[in-house]
């Protein structure tokens, strides 16, 4: 063999390693990638599928306590829509085919129940012992999924564990193969509300909510960025030069931003109102009390000008203390009505008692001069309106928003049930019937409202 050829021979027996090593790099690095790319979606399915869970049980909790036709009809649609959105999250997931057909099943009984008994209520009738019971044992079951869901995430997080690699992980999960099944007759369930007229309503989505101008902003002036500018660094106080203009935005509520080191602030294209603020930087050690936090929020409401207003709720995270405030208004005959569309948000740290952050939106959006009638129906008339299984403890007056940011005179009734869970029931101050429902959830961090 000739040297030449010899050379040849021995550069392609060292290159061919190399290019073959080449291949094999190049497809586990598309492997890998593709991995990651799995990961992320079972990641954000698994996410998703938690979420929905956890709200179908919030909204049974709540359908036990409905008091009436329409609240029950709205809280079964929602329930319907969380089952939905709950089975497409699991279709992205690796569940076994007798994992997925049983959790399908549940997912699909659960709504189909509520509507039954959405059905039921219209009718005339009202849901018995039996039907609360299954209420109850839906809601446990969808608890119950709930943990489990929340705890595989949890030890994904904590041991640094691929989902993809450890698809036994969901298939272990025994609440699954323990979950309530009904009879057979609620499959049939859906297929008669097919034949049902499509109900029209003032829903999230109509066209008058996109076109919707901010009311407390009408007939005011547009402010060039210049006059803006100065009505953030008085916001601030500080220097106009010091400011950083990053734009405008806004949507429905158009808006100049502008920046500081360490803030950001919001002024309305029309009037020149302050409607966002919010500071960086964490809190290291709470040193004020929720009612000196309360009192700082209130007092600094007061310093940009707002009247005394009604504190609803609060919630305590990470030495910060979040309020949500309302505006306040009288009836024609004189009765005490807390106005929750007009909205105000005041955040303080908890270390120096400042404010970080302050969002005005919904009482920009929303407040504007408003003529309230006497209630129709009183007090101790509304309180028949509720569940049995519900005991009055106090009431006022307050205007709600509906879906379609509509407002409603409503009794506010706060309700307790045998348990001693807290329920709020809105009442409809004209026509006596029940229009929303919320449940009360308050712990060591605050009060809200689901």
């Amino acid at each position: 063999m000739k040297t030449r050829a010899k050379v040849r021979l021995i550069t392609f027996a060292l290159a061919l390693p190399v290019l073959l090593g080449g291949f094999w790099l190049d497809a586990q690095l598309s492997l890998r990638s593709a991995r990651t790319q799995l990961e992320y979606v079972y990641l954000r399915a698994l996410g998703d599928l938690t979420d929905y869970v956890s709200g179908m049980g919030d909204t049974l909790h709540k359908s036990m306590y409905a008091g009436s036709p329409a609240t029950r009809s709205a809280l079964s649609a929602q329930l319907l829509e969380q089952a939905g959105g709950a089975k497409s999250a699991m279709a992205a997931l690796p569940f076994s085919g007798e994992k997925s057909d049983r959790f399908n099943r549940f997912l699909s009984q659960a709504g189909d129940y509520a509507m039954a008994l959405s059905r039921k209520t219209f009718s005339g009738a009202q849901p018995d012992s039996a039907d609360l019971e299954n209420l109850k044992m839906l809601r446990e079951y969808a608890g119950k999924l709930t943990e489990a869901l929340t705890g595989l995430q949890a030890r994904l997080t904590a041991e640094g564990d691929s989902l993809v690699q450890n698809v036994h992980l969901l298939n272990n999960l025994d609440e699954i193969d323990n979950l309530a099944v009904l009879d057979n007759d609620f499959d049939e369930v859906s297929e008669e509300f097919s034949t049902f007229p499509a109900l029209l309503y003032d829903g999230p989505f109509s066209d008058h909510i996109s076109r919707r101008e901010p009311l407390s902003l009408a007939g005011s002036e547009g402010v060039t960025p210049e006059q803006a500018r100065a009505e953030a660094a008085k916001f601030l106080n500080c220097s106009e030069d010091s400011l950083g203009f990053t734009g405008e935005g806004g949507g429905n509520l158009p808006v100049y931003s502008f920046t500081t080191e360490d803030s950001i602030v919001n002024i309305t294209r029309q009037g020149g109102r302050p409607v966002y603020f919010k500071k960086a930087g964490g809190v290291s050690a709470a040193k004020f009390t929720i009612d000196q936090a309360r009192r700082a929020a209130e007092e600094y409401l007061s310093g940009l000008g707002y009247d005394p207003m009604e504190l609803s709720y609060f919630l305590i995270n990470d030495n910060m203390a979040g309020f949500n405030f309302h505006g306040s208004l009288k009836t024609v005959d004189g009765q005490t009505v807390i106005c929750y569309p007009d909205l105000m948000k005041v955040t303080v740290e908890l270390e120096q008692g400042g404010t970080i952050e302050f969002d005005a939106t919904g009482y920009v959006m929303n407040n504007h001069t408003r003529s309230v009638p006497a209630p129709k129906v009183s007090l101790d008339e509304v309180k028949n309106a509720v569940n049995p299984l519900l005991r009055v403890e106090s009431g006022r007056m307050a205007i709600v928003p509906t879906p379609g940011l509509e407002e409603l005179l409503c009794w506010e009734l706060h309700c307790t049930a045998a348990d001693g869970q807290e329920v709020l029931s809105y009442v409809n101050a004209e026509t006596g019937l029940e229009e929303q429902l919320y449940i009360l959830q308050k712990d060591e961090h605050g009060t809200l409202a689901n």
